[in-house]
């Protein structure tokens, strides 16, 4: 007899509407560490347990893993740098074949003085940007060989120092999400514009967690593909039933350029 399938009751932040030129502002007018975003929808939603029944990176760009090497001090960058980015490099090599990596950010939240979890709907990047961010962190000799194969971006997230007791991450399942879902935001810096994608809501989206994550297991989930892999649309979901005194969410996410064999 199988498992039965468990699922936790949440809302999640849609984009209101689908007009072009939707903007999130990023410390407008010099105001350091302000962000204007659009208003969002909220919707209540289905989340399945992927605890017992974990899918594939090639079926929906999506990888849940026992990942023990991936504990260790985070917030320390020399430690990171040390232990942790070795770490990732070898995972995804090992798990995603890939012949070449570049992890280029590292994104603490919950932490004092650190961003909170992103409460909207979202993937990083967008055809337009994903392309523009190799170009940004290579050099041009060597985006250009990156450029002419097969190359994407992969979010590595995890818990840091304590398993998540609220507002765990969860991903639409990318077989559920229809092209004209997606809708572009650009994203204005003071020194320059980026672009993510965000999702309307649509009554087919199927949605995923994994409960009760802890600081030595870890997600690994497609941001942008050159082969058209789709992306994980992902948000920091409010579970309905949530203790009022749970703690706030820690976790980590490095955001990685992977290469794929020629």
């Amino acid at each position: 007899m199988s498992a039965p399938i468990l699922t936790r009751l949440a809302f999640v932040n849609y984009q209101l509407d689908r007009p072009e030129g939707l903007q999130i502002k990023v410390d407008p007018d010099g105001e350091t560490g302000r962000r204007i975003e659009p208003k969002h929808d909220r919707q209540s939603v289905s989340l399945q347990d992927l605890r017992a029944t974990p899918p594939s990176f090639a079926s929906h760009g999506l990888l849940f893993l026992d990942t023990p090497e991936l504990a260790v001090d985070v917030r320390d960058a020399k430690a990171r740098d040390r232990l942790h980015t070795p770490a990732i490099e070898a995972l995804l090599k090992q798990q995603l074949g890939v012949s070449e990596v570049h992890v280029f950010d590292h994104t603490l939240r919950g932490f004092e003085g650190e961003r909170v979890p992103a409460q909207h709907v979202h993937v990083d990047y967008s055809p337009r940007s994903g392309p523009q961010r190799v170009r940004d962190l290579l050099p041009p000799e060597q985006a250009e060989q990156w450029l002419s194969g097969h190359y994407g971006i992969v979010n590595v997230w995890q818990p840091v120092e304590q398993a998540v007791a609220r507002d765990p991450l969860a991903f639409a399942d990318t077989q559920s999400v229809h092209h004209e879902d997606w809708v572009n935001i650009d994203i204005l810096y003071p020194d320059r514009c980026g672009q993510i994608q965000g999702l309307v809501h649509n009554p087919d989206h199927r949605w995923y967690f994994v409960s009760h994550m802890r600081p030595d297991e870890a997600i690994v989930f497609n941001a942008f593909d050159s082969a058209g892999k789709p992306p994980v649309a992902h948000t920091a979901a409010e579970l309905l039933d949530t203790p009022e005194d749970a703690p706030t969410r820690t976790s980590l996410e490095t955001r990685v350029l992977v290469r794929y064999p020629d």
